[in-house]
Formats: structure tokens, sequence, C-alpha cells
């Protein structure tokens, strides 16, 4: 059977079809009317027919019995009207027309025209069920000859009536089979496109369900049914995704991430999200994916970030304290982590500050994203340009062939900690307040920019207000860093945590000397109290585990704290001049580089600082 298909209530319009398309043959032509048109049309259907053609109260019935079929209905054009209106109107009997609101209007428009003075009478019908009644009120009016459509005028005829059919010309059929050809051609791009869906869905890797407005299930890909099918016969597990599903749909919302069970020990991942379409929910879409495989992907990406050591590993919990202002510098951040703009991080050496710029990125929008960490003081400047920027090939001698991904292009999506950002060159500060305005870099020897989408995290131990007022570090870009800020106070202006960090320290270096350390006496704790920790958390770390590995008991006695700060204690800590401060002063580093012979990194770790900021001090010394 054709892909098109007409249903002709009369004859001579299905002989006038056939005459019409008996050279293209795509449409084919079956006589039948009325109840009987319907089962034609459920047939063709049946047997592969796309489109319908059909007229009249037989079009009317077919299209509520199969309203998802597209129908084409043959409207009698003008010149069809016009030759039954002539045929009335030889008959010299008055006329009635009774027919449809178009073919009644259409006999007026016909009689304005050719300047009729004795109108013929006009009775509009609605419905099939309609027609007699309209005959009958003609036929009481006086009418002599009824014109209308093909049941109209063989009821007229049985009447005793002069019954005049309008009969579909060759204008209206041509119309309408240009129609349904159109109408076919949509169908079957339609067909192509939800084709191409279904390969796409059924491409992906995880389960696809889709409702309408009735919880009927609109569309499954394969993946979803394999889900489903690992479900018992008897599981409810269908259903209750439909009724989540469902729920968001009635509440306009979306769901990610909810756990459901499917079947014993076999758990999915489901996200619900309404389809809206012009402010109205019409649907709802439920992705799934099965939670040992969504474990198995993050499991992956978390390990191949930790290789490049692209991934953040400390949290809020990780960052305790007793101390008011601690505690105040800890809601700053996490409320600051909410909003989507760069944060400043201010405290001295060894506060750990690294601790909030991690926490920072897992408590934001951001935290499936990289978190690229970079020292601006320990990298020089030349270097630090291109691991920042990135680079073409042939940009430089020694450039890397294929060029470089800088580490700005490789925090997209992330967050970047721009750790000693007071040491940064200005020619660097100038490039970076850039990337802050523009959102966008430049590898080094490549005239192309890279659109990039990161947060920016920076942290400093200088007062870069005064280097400002200085003309050390540039005001525009000072004023793009100072956003939201974050004050970590000093060890010595917390100290009631210091107990709390003895513990934890002692139970780190215990696992890693494999030590057996209870504790520390309440002497030696006083000690600690009583030191003022220049460089700070950082600096008691170091201690701890110096006297975890030289303890000779259980207990870490005050003089096991005393012979290890006595070094500390003869060189108190002064500024530039010569004031209690935050600094370690030259002699005490000098003394630290004679013991380790020169050792930068142990002599750091001796004297509680970090190495960036020993290389600062060293750099200051000449």
């Amino acid at each position: 059977m054709a892909d098109i298909v007409f249903i002709s209530p009369s004859r001579e319009a299905a002989a006038l079809a056939v005459r019409m398309t008996g050279e293209q043959n795509d449409i084919n032509v079956v006589t039948a009317r009325l109840g009987e048109g319907v089962k034609a049309a459920k047939a063709a259907v049946q047997n592969g027919a796309r489109v319908l053609i059909s007229r009249g109260f037989t079009h009317h019935m077919i299209s509520e019995k199969l309203p998802h079929i597209p129908l084409v209905e043959i409207e009698f054009s003008g010149y069809d009207i016009l030759r039954a209106y002539l045929e009335a109107k030889q008959t010299a009997k008055p006329i009635a027309i009774v027919d449809s609101r178009a073919v009644v209007e259409g006999v007026g428009s016909i009689e304005d025209i050719l300047g009729v003075t004795d109108k013929s009478m006009k009775v509009i019908i609605d419905s099939y069920q309609d027609y007699a009644l309209g005959i009958d009120q003609a036929a009481a009016a006086g009418a002599g000859c009824v014109v209308g459509n093909q049941a109209v005028g063989q009821r007229a005829t049985v009447r005793g009536l002069c019954g005049i059919v309008i009969s579909s010309g060759q204008e209206a059929l041509n119309r309408a089979f240009m129609t349904a050809r159109h109408l076919l051609a949509v169908e079957r791009l339609r067909d192509a496109n939800v084709q191409q869906i279904e390969t796409i869905i059924n491409s992906v890797d995880y389960g696809i369900l889709a409702i309408n407005k009735e919880a009927g299930i609109t569309a499954v890909n394969s993946e979803a049914d394999r889900i489903l099918s690992l479900a018992r016969p008897d599981s409810a597990a269908k259903e209750t995704l439909i009724t989540r599903l469902h729920q968001c749909m009635d509440a306009g919302e979306r769901q990610f991430g909810a756990i459901e069970k499917v079947a014993p020990g076999v758990e999915v991942v489901a996200n619900y999200q309404s389809i809206i379409s012009k402010g109205e929910v019409i649907g709802g879409v439920a992705t799934l994916q099965e939670l040992r495989h969504f474990q198995a992907v993050e499991r992956k990406t978390r390990e191949e970030l930790a290789r490049r050591g692209r991934v953040a590993k400390y949290n809020f919990f990780d960052i305790k304290s007793e101390s008011p202002a601690m505690l105040t510098a800890i809601d700053d951040a996490k409320r600051f982590a909410k909003y989507d703009a760069t944060v400043l991080v201010l405290g001295e050496t060894g506060v750990g500050k690294e601790y909030f710029a991690h926490a920072i990125h897992l408590a934001s929008s951001r935290k499936n994203g990289p978190f690229v960490v970079v020292n601006c003081a320990a990298i020089p400047e030349n270097i630090l340009e291109s691991e920042l920027f990135g680079y073409t090939e042939g940009a430089f001698t020694g450039a890397k062939k294929g060029g470089k991904t800088g580490l700005f292009e490789q925090a997209h999506g992330g967050t970047i900690f721009l750790d000693e950002i007071g040491e940064m060159s200005e020619n660097l500060q100038a490039r970076l307040l850039r990337v802050l305005q523009e959102h966008e870099v430049y590898r080094l020897g490549d005239e192309r920019v890279t659109p990039i989408d990161i947060r920016v995290i920076a942290a400093t131990n200088r007062d870069l207000h005064e280097m400002v007022q200085k003309g050390k570090f540039r005001e525009d870009l000072y004023y793009r860093l100072d956003v939201l800020t974050v004050e970590i106070p000093a060890l010595r202006e917390r100290k009631a945590d210091i107990e709390a960090f003895v513990e934890l320290f002692i139970a780190e270096f215990n696992t890693k000397y494999r030590t057996s350390i209870e504790g520390l006496a309440q002497d030696g704790l006083k000690q600690l109290l009583q030191y003022d920790w220049p460089g700070n958390i950082r600096e008691l770390h170091n201690i701890i585990g110096r006297l975890a590995a030289q303890a000779a008991d259980a207990i870490i006695s005050e003089s096991d704290v005393k012979r290890v700060l006595k070094y500390r204690l003869r060189h108190p800590v002064t500024d530039e001049v010569g004031q209690p401060s935050r600094t370690v002063n030259e002699a005490a580093i000098r003394e630290a580089l004679v013991k380790t012979e020169g050792n930068k990194q142990k002599a750091a770790e001796l004297l509680g600082i970090g190495r960036a900021t020993l290389w600062r001090k060293l750099k200051n010394m000449n």
C-alpha cells in the first residue's frame, strides 16, 4: 500500500483521483464513506499508510477515530460550488444551500458576484448529525432544490426534493494531494530525526526514561531497559522512578543525585527533571546510571586529577578551632565559597592559607573542577610566566615540541590558587590583571586568545595595601584581588588551639614514624604556650615531629620541649626595626644554614617557615 491513501466518499471523486494519480502511482484510492470509510482508514494505517485524505463527514469521522494520523481534508473549491449552484439554478426551483459555513458563505459570495437578486436559502450545519434537520428546515421553508455534500444531496432526493451534490473537482483534489505529499515529506523527515535521536540516546552509557503529563512512558533507551530489567518481575522499581519523576513535574523542579535501589545489590544514581514548553510542564525525563559505574568514573577522574596534582585535599572539616577570631575567618570563608568571585586569603607564613583555599574550592560550585596550586615565590619569574600562560612550539629556545598548556588553561572550569601573590613581578601582575578582567589568556608566542572560566584564590603574608603605597604592587590588581578577603589569625593569637594541634600531630607522627607517643606533659604544654610561634602551625608541626622522633618515653616531657625550643628561644623573633614580630631574624637564618650545611629546605623546616619565605629573606639579605 502507498504511504498516502485517499478515502473517497463518492465514486466520481475516486475515479477522478485515479485518473489524476495514474502516472505517479503514489496515492492509493479507496471508495468508502462514513463508518465504512473509518474502517477503510484503519485498515490503510495498519497496512502502512502514513497520510490519509478524505472529505466531508467521512473526513470528520476519521479524524475523531484516528486523531494521531495526519489527515488532509478535501475542501470544495469555488469552482466546485459554482458548478453545483449553476446546476441548481437550471431547475428553476427555490434553492437551499445546506452545508458547512464555508460552503454557505461561498455561495453567498458567488451570488454577490453574479448579481443574483433572488438569493438562495442558506442553512448552516455544523455536524453530520444535523444534516437531516437542515434539509427538513429547508423543505419547511419551501425549498424545491437542495444543494450540499453527498449525504445532503442523497437525503434530499429521498425526501422528494431535487438534490444537487457538490462534487470535488480536479482543482480541489490537486490541492489536497499536494498538501498530503508535503505532510508525507514532513513525516519522513520526522522519522529520520526520531531515528537519529534514538540512535543517539541508545549510544550513551546512561539510561533515559521520559514520561508525559499523564505519567505515560514516551521514551526509554536501551540502557534504561537494561537497568530496569535487573529488577525482579514483581519489583516496583520502574513505578517508583516514574512516581518520583512525576512528583518533580508537579513541583516544576529538578532533582540531581538521588540514589534509588532497583534490585538487590543494584543502586542507580537518578536525575529527575521537568520538561517545560512555553512555561508549562509537558513531561519529565530521568537519567539513570548504575552507582558502581558512577563511582568507577569518579574514582578514575579523581585519580587522574590527583596524578596531575589538580585536586583539592582539604575541606572545612579539616579546619578546627576554638578561637573566636579563627571561627570568624572560617565562617567568612564558608560564606565566600558560595559566590563565584575572587578571594584573597591573608595571614602569616604557616597559618594554613592553603588549607582555606582547598576548603573554599570544595565548598564552591566548582568543586568537581580542577584545583591548581601555584607558588608564585618558589618559581623564577621567567619560568613562572610560561607555567601560568603556556607557550606554543618554538616560542623560545628550549620550548617543548607541540607547546604547553598553561596552568590557567588547566584550571578551566575550576579554581587556581596563587600562593605568595605578593612576590609576583610587575610584568606578571599586568598579565594577571588582564586574565581577571577579560577571562582569556595568550600563550607565549601565540596571537590567539583562549577563553577561560576560572576562579582565582590568592594568598599572601605581606601587606598588599602597603606595597601598593610603596609602588611595589599594582593598585588596579590589588582592587581586583581584594573582593572577598579572609584574614587568618596567627597561632600566637589563638593559643587555645595549640593543645588540639599537638594531639593531632602526635597521632600523625606516630603513624609516620611508627612510634607510640601517648601525649605531652602539662609542663611541656605550658612551654609551647609561652612561645610566640613565628612560623605558626607549620613551625608547631615541625616541632612536634622532632619531639616525636627524639622522645625517650611515651610522654613527651617538659625537658624534651625545652631542649627543642632552646635554639629558637636564643633568637627572639624581630622585624626590620628590632621589634617583636612575625619574621625570623638574619642571625637565626644564618645559624640554621650553618647547621644544615646550606640545605635551604632543612633550614626552613628548622626555622618553622616556608621555603619560599626563606628564599625571599635570603634575597633581601643578598
